[in-house]
């Protein structure tokens, strides 16, 4: 999806360790979150790996063209056993209008 945004927030850069359920490797990601919105809707996106390390401080007052993709995964509720689902919104390109 590609949209025009005002970037409302950023959150500081996190770091977390995971283990890659494909291999067992422990690893590392980077995020930053951003709190996005369109004049329609407000949603959050992740810039994830070594893009997250590299991300500029970005102003709000700006408009930025961002171009994303959308993730769902399925997952299991330790507490009740239901299974869910979570979509996770990934930010692939930003730039300024």
């Amino acid at each position: 999806m590609e949209r025009t945004v005002r970037i409302l927030e950023q959150s500081a850069l996190a770091t977390r360790n995971y283990t890659d359920k494909k291999t067992g490797e422990n690893k590392v990601i980077h995020t930053i979150s951003l709190k996005m919105q369109d004049g329609y809707d407000t949603f959050l996106g992740e810039i994830t790996g070594e893009r997250a390390v590299n991300c500029p401080a970005y102003d709000k007052n700006r408009l930025y063209k961002v171009q994303c993709s959308m993730v769902v995964r399925n997952w299991t509720s330790q507490s009740s056993g239901e299974e869910m689902q979570a979509t996770t919104i990934y930010v692939d390109k930003i730039s300024v209008l």
